[in-house]
């Protein structure tokens, strides 16, 4: 029998959460079984994506659609659809087309994934998308947070949402590489307690609050602290300000966007990251491969990530909190964190690494088809993913 073909829908390839997903599953799905296309709706890739799936086989169809009324760039996806068993869109505006053009061209199974927390969107969005709803075979959310939040808000059955977590490769976070070297390839100090928080500069990620919970570190600590802050965005000049009022600014390196995240959680004695809302942050699952100790708030996925790692969990905003939960990893006996830490990376690897999510993927695939065709290879995949945590 032939590989089903799994058309991958999304807006672009950047360097965002949503990309990385999408790229995972093109790359890791077993090709016996399946024939993934990657569509790019908008731009076209620019950091090395088309190479990586050209290498690999896989074939890409860039759209390069620039305005919303240009409807006659969908003719190269349309031509491919007829030949889909799968299409698999990634967030609202590629769910909303893969589920019209889907649909109209009969392509068997239709699931669209949503990347976003349902309070971020506009409530125009969220009764276009509820409205849209029996449209989808399966509705993919990334966390069992996320899931309820959906079916509550936007009035979606419960059996039609389904979470499956983002994967990471955990090869990239392999702790081959010695802190000491780690922090003189980044240009840190090396005799320093060194904490970090890497996440956009934007006002969602509360990089003010956590400034203000290092001031208020026992002197001990705080006077033997480094801080890196790792991202970019419209902030760092308050936060460069804020710094500097709180008796900082000697104390924190901004390092931008950067591609070596696997040096620098390897470089940190602490991730933290003091969110006000997030959906399934990457950077906790990367931390936890790393085997970095983590410090972060209850919002979102998160708490289903830490799960019973032990590391602290803070309530958003609280300043002091955070700060007392800091203080406490730094207080911890060094085999309590190296426990904790050997707990996190087997977490990762049994729940959020990229083997576990293409597998968990590649059932549900399996479980649609079935569904739609009856008739079809009952060896496509095993069904039902039965995992809990």
């Amino acid at each position: 029998m032939k590989p089903a073909k799994v058309l991958i829908l999304i807006d672009r390839l950047g360097r965002g959460g949503v990309a990385q997903v999408a790229m995972n599953v093109a790359l890791s799905l077993n090709r016996d079984k399946f024939e993934p296309i990657i569509c790019t709706t908008r731009d076209k890739p620019r950091n090395g994506q088309d190479i990586l799936l050209r290498e690999a086989g896989i074939q890409l169809v860039e759209l390069n659609r620039q305005t919303r009324a240009q409807l006659f760039s969908w003719k190269p996806l349309l031509e491919l659809l007829p030949d889909i068993a799968i299409l698999h869109a990634h967030s609202s505006g590629s769910n909303f087309w893969g589920r019209l053009w889907g649909t109209l061209y009969h392509v068997p199974v239709i699931v669209t994934q949503e990347h976003t927390a349902v309070a971020e969107k506009s409530r125009p969005k969220q009764w276009l998308d509820r409205g849209l709803t029996p449209l989808s075979d399966k509705i993919i959310t990334v966390s069992d947070y996320d899931r309820q939040e959906y079916i509550r808000r936007e009035n979606l059955p419960p059996d039609k949402v389904e979470t499956v977590y983002v994967g990471i490769d955990m090869n990239r976070f392999s702790a081959a590489m010695s802190q000491s070297e780690a922090r003189r390839q980044i240009g840190c100090p090396a005799n320093k307690w060194v904490v970090g928080v890497i996440a956009r500069l934007a006002p969602q990620k509360n990089h003010k609050g956590f400034l203000q919970a290092l001031a208020l570190l026992p002197p001990g600590l705080r006077a033997n602290m480094h801080c890196l802050l790792v991202g970019s965005g419209a902030l760092q000049a308050d936060l460069t300000r804020e710094a500097r009022q709180l008796g900082l600014a000697e104390q924190i390196s901004f390092l931008g966007e950067r591609q070596d995240v696997p040096v620098i959680l390897r470089a940190l004695d602490l991730l933290a990251l003091p969110s006000y809302w997030e959906c399934l942050p990457s950077v906790i699952s990367e931390a936890m491969a790393a085997e970095c100790p983590i410090v972060a708030t209850a919002v979102g996925g998160v708490p289903e990530m830490i799960g019973d790692t032990g590391w602290p969990l803070v309530p958003p905003g609280n300043v002091p909190a955070l700060a007392e939960a800091m203080t406490a990893v730094w207080q911890a006996p060094p085999a309590e964190r190296r426990q904790k830490t050997a707990v996190a990376r087997q977490r990762v690897q049994r729940f959020f690494s990229r083997e576990a999510s293409v597998a968990h993927l590649e059932r549900l695939y399996g479980d649609l088809l079935r569904a739609k065709t009856p008739q079809s290879d009952q060896t496509l995949v095993k069904p039902g993913f039965d995992e809990t945590i």
